[in-house]
This record gives structure tokens, sequence and C-alpha cells, in this order.
């Protein structure tokens, strides 16, 4: 049997589901208030309406209708396949940011790409925007940073009985970006013990990230800084997706998925 994590995400899509699919944010706190599966996260929470009320903005599946409405989306299984990069780096950035996201739907995480990226970028015939579950964060990181952390290339999300918090966070540069690459990532609130990667194509970027880790201001923080190169992100990648293929071919289910 499934064994599924338990999220405010759950709770709101449960409620929804409820609703016949769609719903005021008044009908939704009624139906969470009375379910007695959310009674631990709302004792958890003191402000848990103001989570809801984060909750429907930050997730793809739950379109606003306008008025405080919602309808519920049906979240549709995307099935990638094996890929390698081009050579090409326009066409290779977009690549890494599309195995970033399905790595991170494989191993159970959020995920999220620039509004931008989301229709300018494709992986596999896709708009990336087809791929994230979080299309909006910008209740997580309220302040005068939000406007650059919008712009990292993917984030990764865990969910606590807050609501959404940055687990991992992914810049993929070329030699001339790699610095304001770092630059992004730092902006990201100390209060998060986000691990940072830069993803590269070459020893190049690789060399910069080395020198760039060591001076001001990224040297107080260089424990939290990785360094990878397109060709590890596509090992993982391609590995992931065997494993994830025969491990759902066995039956096994990943926790918390």
């Amino acid at each position: 049997m499934k064994e599924e994590k338990f999220t405010w995400k759950n709770v709101v899509r449960d409620a929804l589901s409820k609703l016949a699919g769609q719903g005021h944010l008044s009908e939704i706190n009624r139906i969470v208030e009375q379910n007695p599966d959310a009674r631990n996260k709302i004792a958890n929470n003191p402000t848990w309406q103001a989570t809801i009320r984060r909750v429907v903005r930050q997730y793809k599946i739950f379109e606003p209708l306008g008025d405080g409405v919602y309808r519920l989306l049906e979240e549709v299984p995307i099935k990638t396949e094996p890929q390698e990069f081009t050579e090409e780096p326009e066409i290779d950035h977009g690549i890494a940011q599309g195995m970033l996201v399905a790595l991170g739907k494989i191993y159970g995480y959020e995920t999220y790409a620039p509004p931008h990226d989301q229709t300018i970028r494709n992986f596999q015939g896709k708009p990336l925007k087809d791929l994230i579950s979080v299309s909006d964060c910008t209740d997580i990181f309220k302040g005068p940073n939000l406007v650059k952390i919008r712009e990292i290339d993917t984030l990764w999300f865990d969910e606590d009985d807050y609501g959404l918090f940055p687990v991992y966070a992914f810049e993929v540069e070329e030699t001339t970006r790699v610095k304001s690459g770092l630059d992004r990532l730092l902006k990201i609130p100390k209060r998060f013990s986000t691990r940072f990667f830069v993803i590269g194509p070459s020893t190049k970027e690789k060399d910069l990230f080395k020198r760039y880790i060591n001076q001001t201001p990224f040297r107080n923080f260089r424990d939290r800084f990785l360094f990878k190169l397109y060709e590890e992100l596509e090992e993982l990648y391609n590995s992931a997706l065997v494993h994830n293929d025969r491990r759902e071919q066995f039956g096994v289910t990943e926790r918390g998925r």
C-alpha cells in the first residue's frame, strides 16, 4: 500500500475533493478544521489558516478563480526519458533544469523554476511549467531579496507544519555567470539550512567556483556550496531514472510519495 507524507498540500487537496473540486477559502478552512487527520497539524500551527492561504497560492494544482475561490487541478504524472547534453549552451541550460526538476520529483521534493524559465525553457518537448509543482515562492521568501531568489534556476522544497521550506537550490551557469549564480544562492535567508549547488559544463566553471568560494562573502558559507559538472548531473539523472523504473516495476514506493 502506498504510504504518503501528510502535508498541507494533501490537506487542502482532500478538502477541495470533498467540495467537488472547487471551493472558497472559508469552505476549505471549515473542511480542514473538521478533518480528524489534520488535528495534529492544526495543533502544531496556531496560524494554520494563514498557512492554508499560502498553500493555495503556492502549489500549481490549486487554480485561483478569483474572490477567494480555488479549483483543484489534476496532477498528471509526467514520464521523463534518458537524456544527454548537446554541447549547445542554450539547449543544455534547459536540459539541466529539466533534469534537476525531474530528480526532485523522483526524490520526493516539491520543485520550482523561475516564472520566465517555466515558459521559455523546455525539456523533452515539455515546458518547465508542466514539470514543476510549485508555481510561486513569494510567500516563502518575502523581503528585499525576493526578486533575485525567484530567479534561482531550480529549488527543491520540503514541507513542515508551517509550510514549504527550501532544502536544495541549484544554479546552472556558464563561465561569465558563475559569480552571479553564487550571489543569488546566498540571498536565500540564513534561517534555512539550504544546500547550494552550482552546475556547470566544464572545468572552467569549476575553477572559477573554487576561486570565488574562497572570497568574501562566500567563504563564510563555503561548507554549504558544491560544484557539479554537467556530466555528473547527467549520470545521476539517468541512473535515477533506471532505479525509479525498477522500483516501480518491483512494486515498492518511496516514503513520502
